[in-house]
């Protein structure tokens, strides 16, 4: 399995391959894999003599005809196959597929592409995991997994220079935050930054000034209010999520989620571990971040309301699954019953 720096490598040496594999989580990076193969290897030129393009419901047959085919005027013949669901064919077919792979024209490349189905090497069943094996091992596969932490933000800082703009991995950092990580929405984010920057860089105003909130981004923000006393504020955000029509019972869950993170992060410290460590002992990966955050919002909050408060939110969330509730109404009435013990000061 090569890497995606290994593959822009292995694409500007010359020396391609006969068979290429993109798939994994990231689709947008899929997708974009898939282009530079094809441009790379075409050099632009993706003709109808030359470039064949199959799904999952096409026949097998079809494939072979183009397969075998000699390329037109054009050095290469590419075929690329999008999305086909190999554990899903019958073992006469998987094996017809193997006999197409395996004895393809010396000047065709095949591309199985996976934009849209989700597939990663952990999830593949047998049939998948022989094709995987056979082109890693005869040909370039790659997986294009989630991109997290400081990875990402890099990333971003890359795609506003390509932009004509620049941006701090703090401002990167912000951007995650309020939008999430899914790439396509963090695309569509940065396209919207750079055209607003014009040339410019691109601040933390900006992304608070342009980028929408996630559902996610705008309970955790519900939560720093709530332990800070802005309770008139709370509310007010607490109107806008239901105008968003985001349902009590998420806001709900996450804010449970906030709570428990603002915990762990709470007694880490009191045993003496820095962020990063209970981060990784609670599994948060590169996510450090989310506790570094919650712990500067609770300094003024006890232990004791911190418990109090998540015993608050247990409650609700399964009464709000177990019974017709107003959701607005309880969740209302959560945020003020939270604000009170954010304010208590006893352990007990």
């Amino acid at each position: 399995m090569v890497k995606e720096s290994e593959l822009k490598k292995h694409l500007n040496s010359g020396q391609f391959s006969h068979l290429y594999l993109c798939f994994g989580e990231e689709k947008m990076l899929v997708k974009r894999s898939v282009e530079l193969i094809e441009k790379k290897i075409s050099g632009g030129d993706l003709n109808e003599f030359n470039y064949h393009v199959f799904d999952n419901e096409s026949d097998l047959s079809e494939i072979a005809v183009c397969v075998d085919m000699i390329p037109f005027m054009s050095e290469w013949n590419l075929v690329r196959i999008n999305d086909l669901d190999v554990d899903k064919l019958r073992k006469d077919d998987f094996n017809d597929l193997m006999k197409i792979v395996q004895n393809a024209s010396g000047q065709t490349v095949m591309i199985f592409a996976m934009p849209t189905l989700e597939l990663t090497a952990k999830t593949a069943k047998a049939q998948m995991k022989k094709l995987i094996s056979y082109i890693d091992k005869n040909g370039i596969c790659i997986e294009l997994g989630h991109r997290t932490g400081l990875a990402l933000e890099r990333d971003l800082c890359k795609w506003a220079k390509a932009g004509g703009c620049s941006m701090s991995e703090l401002t990167a950092h912000r951007l995650i935050m309020n939008a999430g990580e899914d790439l396509n929405r963090l695309n569509a984010e940065m396209k919207k930054l750079t055209a607003y920057a014009d040339g410019a860089e691109i601040t933390p105003e900006m992304v608070e000034l342009l980028v929408s909130k996630t559902a996610e981004a705008s309970v955790y923000d519900l939560f720093g209010l709530i332990v800070e006393g802005k309770t008139d504020q709370a509310l007010s955000s607490i109107a806008a999520l239901f105008y968003q029509q985001v349902s009590g019972v998420y806001i709900c869950t996450v804010l449970s989620g906030a709570y428990v993170d603002a915990y762990r992060a709470r007694i880490g410290a009191e045993a003496g571990k820095q962020s990063a460590v209970t981060a990784e002992d609670f599994g948060y990966k590169k996510r450090a971040w989310v506790l570094d955050k919650l712990s500067r919002q609770i300094r003024s909050v006890s232990t004791g309301s911190l418990r109090r408060s998540i015993d608050e939110l247990l409650t609700l969330q399964t009464r709000m699954v177990t019974e017709t509730v107003e959701e607005r109404i309880e969740i209302e009435r959560l945020v003020s019953r939270l604000s009170l013990i954010a304010r208590e000061h006893d352990d007990d």
